[in-house]
């Protein structure tokens, strides 16, 4: 049960992040997606469930507590891999076909709304809640 629990709370960045390598490297036979409209939907079905996983997190966050810092560090992982490997397609190392630049442009979407959107909310609330804190 903790291990779930640390899969969907900590460790769905890092999941994601592994994912988006996995995605970009496209060389195990067994993993890759294929060029087409099935291998877009399957990379941005990922995509969004892990934006969905983010959302619940915040939306069910507990306030008054130091965890949107937390979040905010954590939401940073799969922006610094994307991040990572658009230098490595710059420079040459790892040259992305299209079909891999759009689906990490999707990823990077949504991993930008995750810091922008989720951040947000989760320090306003907690904001909220020590105003109404200091109130009574």
């Amino acid at each position: 049960m903790g291990f779930v629990r640390f899969l969907f709370r900590e460790g769905s960045p890092f999941v994601f992040s592994v994912l988006i390598v996995l995605f970009s490297l496209q060389t195990i036979p067994i993993l890759s997606l294929p060029d087409s409209a099935i291998g877009m939907f399957v990379a941005t079905a990922f995509s969004l469930g892990y934006m969905g996983i983010q959302m619940g997190l915040s939306a069910f966050a507990r306030v008054g507590k130091d965890g949107p810092v937390v979040d905010l560090f954590l939401s940073l992982v799969p922006l610094i891999t994307l991040i990572i490997i658009a230098v490595l397609d710059i420079v040459g190392k790892m040259p992305l076909s299209l079909f891999q630049m759009l689906g990490l442009g999707i990823a990077a979407i949504v991993v930008l709304m995750d810091i922008i959107f989720n951040t947000l909310i989760l320090f306003k609330m907690n904001r909220l809640a020590n105003d109404f804190v200091q109130m009574q």
